[in-house]
């Protein structure tokens, strides 16, 4: 990811296993170009569950920013990262102001 990186917080390697667990995160960032995006990371059973959830309230659901990864741990939304700048798709996130 030249010129790009995923960010996340300074302490995430002691509570990963839990981000796991749940299955889903919003403090990460992708840099990108000098850009900067909040990323909401969700695995494929807890992103289920919550529209789920969200449906039942008789509301519509929507995520800004939304990668959905096998599971959320470092590794995996690196690669996701990784993957949005590789293919240029970076550009289609909304930008934090």
């Amino acid at each position: 990811m030249r010129g790009s990186s995923l960010e996340l917080p300074a302490d995430f390697d002691e509570y990963g296993w839990e981000v796991e667990a749940k299955g889903w995160f919003s403090e990460a960032r992708i840099i990108a170009s000098g850009v900067r995006y909040q990323i909401n990371f969700y695995d494929q059973a807890r992103l289920g569950q919550q529209v789920q959830d969200v449906i039942a309230r008789r509301r519509a659901f929507f995520e800004p920013n939304l990668v959905i990864v096998p599971s959320v741990t470092r590794a995996h939304m690196e690669a996701a990262a990784e993957e949005l700048v590789r293919s240029g798709e970076v550009h289609s996130l909304v930008a934090e102001p």
